[in-house]
């Protein structure tokens, strides 16, 4: 379980930030994992591991299905475990840094990178939508177990 934790450490931190969580980013989200505050209330349904392990993989599954538990399931494990790395993240150097430091360019340029990331967003969601349709089915989708 420690080698998955870990793994879903790196991928987290890739995602989020861009970079490799420092140790101490690692030891506290081993802690809390130990510590069970990320579990929701009445535990996680067997579609919210699948969706988790999933996102283990990489970090663009991983922003595929964060835009899909945003739209569809904002309270699931891997949202849980995202919100743990991103405060994690923005309290510790240089993660703080990278993440609170605004990027300057024109107004022009920022209109297109906002509607850039809408673009991604909407179509991430339809791919993890897509993509996480047979395991729900399968799984039952959602709820505790």
């Amino acid at each position: 379980m420690t080698e998955a934790l870990e793994r879903e450490c790196e991928v987290f931190a890739r995602y989020l930030s861009g970079a490799s969580p420092s140790e101490y980013v690692r030891k506290q989200y081993l802690a809390a994992h130990a510590a069970g505050v990320v579990l929701p209330p009445g535990g996680a349904s067997r579609f919210d591991e699948f969706v988790v392990r999933l996102a283990r993989r990489g970090a663009w599954l991983a922003r595929a299905l964060d835009a899909h538990a945003r739209v569809f399931a904002n309270g699931s494990l891997l949202r849980r475990k995202l919100v743990l790395m991103l405060a994690l993240l923005e309290v510790r150097s240089p993660h703080a840094e990278a993440l609170d430091t605004p990027t300057g360019s024109s107004r022009a340029l920022m209109l297109v990178a906002m509607a850039w990331l809408g673009v991604r967003f909407a179509l991430s969601v339809v791919l993890a939508a897509l993509l996480l349709l047979p395991a729900r089915i399968v799984l039952g989708g959602g709820g505790a177990k």
